[in-house]
């Protein structure tokens, strides 16, 4: 149940919105107030932590401090916010709304929305879950197949990323950079030259985001009352009373005479099945004498 009363103060609520998350506070002050005590908090516990490490004990390295701690937090919520309503839908003053933070702070730690952005790309594609760059075994080929399922993965848990990367111009923040430069590696040590090994590269990462771009519309049509079978069920119906599906018999060739079932099992077989042909395109070597 929707707590009725102000974390803070104890006041009551008033009438709730009806839309977006419950409120907990009264007004911007016990917010404000709220947020300034667990910073406190979180300073007091950073003191009694270095305060109880015995001196034996080996440090690898200073935990992370107050303002490290909220920053991470903020871009998780900066994510969650991208992941309901779109990347477009993230800016400085929805992040601080969604969390509780005075938008000043925010801003302190953050920077610009720019910043902000850099700051989710980094988290997602560092994140313990981004997947191994370098397979065992040190195949070159293994390692760009590694990469290409790595940003896919990515790319199907937070669909509007690709919105982000998908550009001449993206947010050159480390995890990028080293995934570019584990491909190009990969690429030139099957001997193709350095140059060329950037675009290659680029083509392959190119062919992932082509894909997941189709991720990114359905995820956005899938807001809409008519599901992605459902939709087929309807064009096949009028294909047939224009005679269109009699002129095109590969349709039911390719469906079986049925409409698809999930999209998301359609495009994830799509998806692998033309990573196999990319890939053996892109690791073939030149002839004698080309870059």
């Amino acid at each position: 149940m929707p707590a009725s009363e102000c974390v803070e103060c104890g006041r009551g609520l008033g009438p709730a919105a009806g839309t977006g998350r419950p409120r907990r506070y009264c007004s911007r002050a016990c917010r404000s107030r709220a947020y300034r005590r667990r910073r406190d908090e979180g300073r007091r516990e950073q003191r009694r932590r270095e305060q109880g490490r015995t001196g034996g004990a080996r440090r690898l390295g200073p935990p992370p401090g107050p303002a490290a701690t909220e920053r991470h937090h903020l871009v998780e919520v900066a994510v969650g916010l991208a992941d309901a309503a779109g990347v477009r839908a993230v800016t400085l003053r929805t992040v601080a709304d969604r969390a509780g933070v005075p938008l000043t702070e925010v801003r302190r730690l953050l920077g610009g929305r720019d910043r902000l952005v850099e700051a989710m790309v980094q988290h997602l594609m560092a994140g313990p879950r981004a997947g191994p760059a370098r397979p065992d075994g040190g195949d070159p080929a293994a390692t760009l197949r590694a990469l290409a399922q790595a940003e896919w993965a990515a790319y199907r848990r937070h669909p509007w990323l690709v919105q982000v990367l998908a550009s001449s111009r993206p947010p050159l923040v480390p995890a990028v950079l080293d995934a570019a430069r584990t491909g190009v590696e990969a690429f030139v040590a099957l001997g193709v030259g350095p140059p060329s090994a950037l675009g290659r590269y680029v083509a392959l990462s190119g062919y992932v985001q082509g894909m997941a771009l189709l991720l990114l519309a359905e995820h956005d049509e899938a807001r809409s009352a008519t599901s992605y079978p459902a939709w087929w069920v309807r064009e096949l119906d009028r294909l047939e009373r224009t005679g269109a599906r009699r002129r095109h018999g590969w349709l039911d060739a390719a469906t079986g005479g049925a409409p698809p079932g999930a999209f998301g099992s359609d495009v994830e077989t799509w998806f692998r099945d033309g990573l196999d042909r990319v890939l053996a395109g892109l690791v073939s070597l030149p002839p004698a004498g080309e870059p």
